[in-house]
């Protein structure tokens, strides 16, 4: 199912951006937005790309969204625990901000809401929202979409896809446990409060 997905996804129109560009030049508009960089004077491309989301940890995640700079905010569909086959998967949605270039250390927030019990309709003591700063790892030129896998333990790493270009953007491969783009989440007792009320 994973890898079927991977063949045809891209940032919201199914293309890489290479393909865009070579639509662009003959006369097909490509799909942008433009931000401004931080003297003011120039423009930064920054596509639309759609989110989409893996989980290998055993918990039910409801939802996740990201913020950050240059466009970069979006949010991500719920997804059950992982299989023995495989990570559980969230459909894409759209849209996040994808700069036309990397640049170093850029940092986003990510906050996510997980439950340990899903399954279990009268204890919600598993459920918990929790946040964690993320760096995004060096993305190529040719870009498919954002990604947030999940592991256990709460932890969390995010992603360009890229075709693997940098060696650190493979959604086909679960992360290594001493990938150093891999963070700790940690718990947010005021916004688990507040999910709490809704099973009240």
């Amino acid at each position: 199912m994973l890898l079927g997905a991977l063949g045809a996804l891209s940032a919201c129109s199914g293309e890489s951006r290479t393909d865009l560009a070579e639509k662009a030049t003959a006369g097909i508009e490509k799909e942008h937005l433009s931000a401004d960089t931080a003297g003011g004077a120039a423009k930064e491309e920054i596509y639309g790309g759609g989110v989409r989301g893996l989980n290998y940890s055993s918990d039910a995640i409801y939802s996740f969204s990201v913020t950050g700079p240059r466009g970069m905010n979006g949010g991500g569909a719920n997804m059950g625990p992982a299989y023995k086959e495989g990570p559980g998967e969230a459909g894409e949605k759209c849209c996040i901000g994808i700069p036309k270039f990397w640049k170093p250390n850029t940092q986003l927030k990510i906050k996510w809401e997980r439950d340990r019990k899903p399954f279990d309709y009268k204890d919600r003591s598993g459920l918990a929202v929790l946040t964690a700063t993320v760096t995004v790892p060096e993305y190529g030129p040719d870009t498919y979409g954002f990604w947030a896998i999940f592991l256990p333990g709460d932890r969390v790493k995010v992603m360009v896809m890229d075709g693997n270009a940098n060696g650190h953007n493979s959604v086909r491969t679960k992360p290594t446990e001493d990938d150093p783009f891999v963070v700790q989440g940690v718990r947010d007792e005021a916004l688990t409060q507040q999910a709490l009320k809704r099973f009240q």
